[in-house]
């Protein structure tokens, strides 16, 4: 999409955030916070995006630049960002607007669901975009699914540390009843996603956003309200 919109941009502060100087000035303001090499690669890509997507936010639907700016929204407020909402007011919206999802949008966040679900795989030679940024795999060393694997045990067992087992798992239930339930895999994830939601106040964000990432494209986790 990103790509498509860019034709119409700046060229040179394109290529100021693709292969210039802002290249180096962001790698370095990362790599002061972002110790893991790995993390910090993927850090990188992701800030690339974010800034390409400013430049054309002008073009840009809302939601759709709200999705690309996904990764920062929370650290680093984009333009027009409000709070979250109350978790319940949260798991609510969660809930009426799971059985929505159809088409392309539920295709996306099953496919975001699968990559989470998965160890990654090794990249095919040659595999990349042409020009622009390029569409990598995830650095060495930086696992997803792993990271959500872990993410979501942490969540289980704050849940049962905090004594919230049941409530926890009927937030998971109604959220697994309220997904589609047409064959492409996203009902459990639907429970994690919700599950994690109810306990955002007992784990950090980076977790909850973590868990919440399969459906963060189809309605951001701070339009929850």
């Amino acid at each position: 999409m990103l790509d498509g919109l860019l034709s119409g941009a700046d060229q040179a502060m394109v290529n100021a955030f693709t292969s210039g100087f802002r290249v180096t000035q962001v790698q370095t303001a990362i790599n002061r916070c972002v110790p893991d090499p790995a993390a910090a690669a993927a850090a990188l890509e992701s800030a690339q995006v974010v800034a390409l997507g400013i430049l054309v936010r002008e073009t840009m639907d809302p939601a759709q630049f709200e999705a690309v700016y996904r990764p920062f929204a929370t650290v680093l407020p984009g333009p027009n960002y409000r709070p979250p909402a109350p978790i319940d007011q949260q798991i609510a919206a969660l809930l009426r607007r799971l059985p929505a999802l159809k088409g392309d949008v539920e295709a996306e966040v099953a496919a975001v669901a699968k990559t989470l679900s998965q160890p990654p795989k090794p990249p095919a030679a040659g595999a990349g975009a042409a020009g622009g940024v390029s569409v990598l795999a995830a650095p060495t060393g930086l696992d997803p699914a792993a990271n959500y694997a872990a993410a979501w045990k942490q969540v289980i067992a704050t849940a049962n540390q905090v004594g919230r087992t049941h409530a926890f798992r009927a937030m998971q239930d109604a959220a697994e009843q309220a997904a589609p339930h047409d064959g492409l895999g996203i009902v459990g994830f639907a429970g994690v996603a919700a599950g994690a939601v109810f306990m955002r106040d007992a784990i950090p964000i980076e977790k909850v956003l973590l868990l919440y990432e399969p459906f963060a494209s189809a309605f951001p986790y701070e339009s929850l309200a």
